[in-house]
């Protein structure tokens, strides 16, 4: 008898823990939305209003990071990224969406937080929340869904194309500026090869009328680059680049290269989106013709060049960071030789969140200048120095940018309050 009651008192006990159980699950889940500029914020919290938004990532049951990329077609695929923390952080899971290249702004945004609903289900059924999910999926008449899905017709082969045009006229009593800026590309991309090419022409006419006189100015540069690669597996491409390029401040009528190119990427190119390290080296055959006499008494080279850079981009949780170190040295113009002729640059930026709403960003960009073979052998006067028509002779370059921002109080963010416009951000 009081084996059966003790037995009884555990079932009890047993049930009352399990219900206990149930009933502290928390309401609903803390999201950290990680996307930058990708996303129409107001939008996503009006339409997944049954979570919490907030400012940073400590402090959140769900960090959801949101990183994308051009595809061939002209789109962007979208990876998004379900971080569990704290009490999830067993759980995590990876999603993907596509916009194509002719969707608008309004029919991204709404694939895009479709695809953040979806990836919140899993996580939600952690919460009361969860109790009240319904799932639904539409028939469509098949049995089962394709395995693979195809594109079947295609008229453009995989091609896309874009054309842009655009100018500006700005103008005063004394100073009137014109400018005529053109673009255009055409593209085709599949797994085994990728063609693009592109160029622009920009034209700058300006006058201004000073104490002493008018000065006319007229700058021009424009360039057509064109890239044929060819994917041999996981982490080798090889292919060929060629550049096409006038300046009228880098004294170059015109300057046309053809380069071999190899590329090594350390991750699997299906991890670009958030982790990139790779190689790449081409060897490039160029021809310059001068405007002006160079410093090297040339009007026209035919030189070799070598080049090799190494380019870093990496998005995680933590931040990001981008780094691009490229060494570029000339051979010989066929007729000495051009070794000591080279440019080493180093550029770099990182963002770190440092702690809750503490973040730190540092970029840097340096130059070891040795190459300016295009330099005229007439001294530059000061008016086309000073109105960008020419360039000065230097031996290095180097830029610098840092900073920090600092968010406190309300860690909670769901409120869209559009009135008068917006401040602060998000």
């Amino acid at each position: 008898m009081k084996k059966a009651i003790l037995l009884a008192l555990f079932a009890v006990f047993i049930t009352v823990s399990a219900s206990a159980q149930d009933s502290q699950k928390q309401e609903t889940l803390d999201i950290f939305l990680d996307c930058g500029r990708s996303c129409d914020f107001d939008y996503i919290r009006r339409e997944i209003p049954y979570v919490n938004y907030i400012r940073d990532r400590v402090g959140a049951d769900v960090h959801i990071l949101i990183t994308n990329e051009n595809t061939g077609s002209g789109g962007r695929n979208y990876k998004l990224e379900f971080i569990g923390l704290e009490a999830l952080s067993a759980m995590k899971d990876v999603l993907s969406y596509t916009a194509g290249a002719t969707d608008t702004d309004s029919e991204r945004r709404e694939g895009l937080t479709e695809t953040i609903a979806r990836g919140l289900v899993r996580f939600l059924m952690t919460t009361a929340v969860g109790d009240r999910i319904i799932v639904s999926v539409p028939v469509t008449g098949q049995s089962k869904l394709p395995e693979n899905v195809q594109v079947v017709n295609d008229p453009w082969n995989f091609w896309v194309f874009n054309i842009r045009m655009s100018g500006n006229y700005d103008a005063e009593d004394s100073r009137s500026t014109s400018k005529i800026e053109s673009r255009v590309s055409a593209d085709r991309v599949t797994e085994d090869w990728k063609f693009g090419i592109s160029g622009r022409m920009n034209y700058r006419n300006s006058r201004y009328d000073l104490s002493d006189g008018t000065i006319r100015s007229t700058n021009r540069d424009g360039n057509v680059y064109g890239q044929l690669v060819k994917s041999l597996d996981a982490h080798w491409s090889a292919g060929l680049t060629t550049y096409t390029s006038t300046s009228s401040s880098n004294n170059t009528k015109l300057s046309a290269s053809l380069s071999p190119t190899v590329e090594f990427s350390i991750f699997p190119y299906s991890e670009s989106s958030t982790r990139d390290l790779r190689f790449r080296y081409e060897l490039n055959f160029r021809n310059n013709r001068y405007e002006e006499l160079t410093v090297y008494n040339e009007t026209e080279q035919l030189l070799v060049q070598n080049q090799l850079m190494l380019m870093a981009n990496f998005r995680q949780p933590w931040g990001s960071a981008r780094g691009r170190i490229s060494v570029e040295s000339y051979v010989t113009d066929f007729e000495q030789s051009l070794f000591d002729l080279y440019n080493v640059s180093l550029d770099a930026n990182l963002d770190i969140r440092v702690a809750r709403g503490l973040s730190f960003s540092i970029g840097a960009e340096i130059s070891s200048v040795h190459d300016q073979i295009w330099l005229p052998a007439e001294a530059s006067n000061d008016e086309d120095v000073l109105l960008g028509n020419k360039r000065l002779p230097t031996s290095f370059q180097y830029e610098l940018d840092f900073g920090f921002s600092y968010r406190f109080g309300s860690i909670y963010n769901n409120v869209v309050n559009p009135r008068f416009g917006y401040f602060g951000g998000n």
